[in-house]
């Protein structure tokens, strides 16, 4: 805008200076032009941009922390990994091949009867309260254990493993060979750590209905029992398959006993059951 001004008025200035008659007038005014001129051409060169000019550009702020290195995001698995305190892990208590029942499957019930006086003699026959088997016997009745858990049961212990001194208490006290066997000739499958007495109890631990009580020495506690109601065969029925199908075998006269298929390749054998408790 500045340069058209002063454009238009040196036109002007030169029009004035033509149209008068006085030199003086005259040559004052093309003075005046000329400086027009020279500082016209001065505000052009000012506003011209001058070619070596450069256009810095902005900086941006700069602090400590944007010169920092990014830090590493945390890692949520490994701060699991470091915090995480695994509990130790202890195996099942065996001695002299045999397992302690409660260390090799905690969902099993222990109530060993002889351990207690709520037994046919009426009195303490065994000296620790210590449930033990053949660790091969102990692992098919876990495995037994876990598909009646899935069924919505567990099986309780009444007797495992049995000392041959208690063995010859039951003889002198019941000599009938279809409940206690003869510990003078060829003794107890439990003697050798391969048999075990036992039922069923539910979620809630509540024993199911059975044939009979246990050691009950009469018709009832027969398998052919004609006088058992439906739900105590239906029950029966239920855990002698499962048994059978995990390598045991059973008797008739008990249905609560079930004996090791493989029971003869194990010999009589008195051990210390205190052992397992060091």
């Amino acid at each position: 805008m500045k340069q058209k001004l002063y454009i238009i008025i040196l036109l002007i200035s030169l029009i004035l200076s033509g149209c008068s008659p006085d030199k003086d007038i005259k040559g004052s005014q093309g003075k005046d032009a000329s400086k027009v001129l020279e500082a016209s051409s001065a505000v052009i060169e000012d506003e011209t941009p001058s070619p070596e000019a450069k256009t810095e550009p902005a900086t941006p702020p700069t602090s400590q922390e944007a010169n920092k290195a990014p830090e590493k995001a945390p890692n949520p698995q490994e701060a699991n990994e470091d915090d995480t305190v695994v509990p130790e892990v202890s195996g099942p208590k065996i001695v002299d091949g045999f397992v302690l029942l409660s260390s090799l499957d905690k969902n099993l019930v222990i109530d060993l009867k002889y351990a207690t006086q709520d037994n046919f003699t009426g009195q303490v026959v065994y000296p620790t309260a210590i449930a033990v088997l053949r660790t091969e016997t102990a692992e098919k009745l876990a495995a037994a254990n876990r598909e009646l858990m899935a069924l919505g049961y567990r099986i309780k212990v009444w007797d495992a493993y049995r000392p041959v001194s208690v063995q010859v208490i039951f003889w002198d006290l019941v000599q009938d060979s279809r409940y206690v066997a003869n510990p003078y000739k060829g003794g107890s499958i439990h003697n050798k750590g391969s048999a075990v007495d036992i039922t069923l109890v539910d979620s809630s631990g509540k024993e199911v209905e059975m044939p009979s009580g246990f050691d009950d020495f009469s018709e009832r506690a027969s398998r052919n029992n004609p006088n058992m109601s439906s739900e105590a065969r239906k029950n029966m029925q239920l855990l002698t398959d499962i048994m059978v199908k995990h390598g045991f075998t059973y008797i008739d006269s008990e249905w609560w006993h079930f004996n090791d298929s493989n029971a003869k390749k194990y010999d009589i054998v008195d051990i210390d059951l205190s052992l397992f408790l060091k």
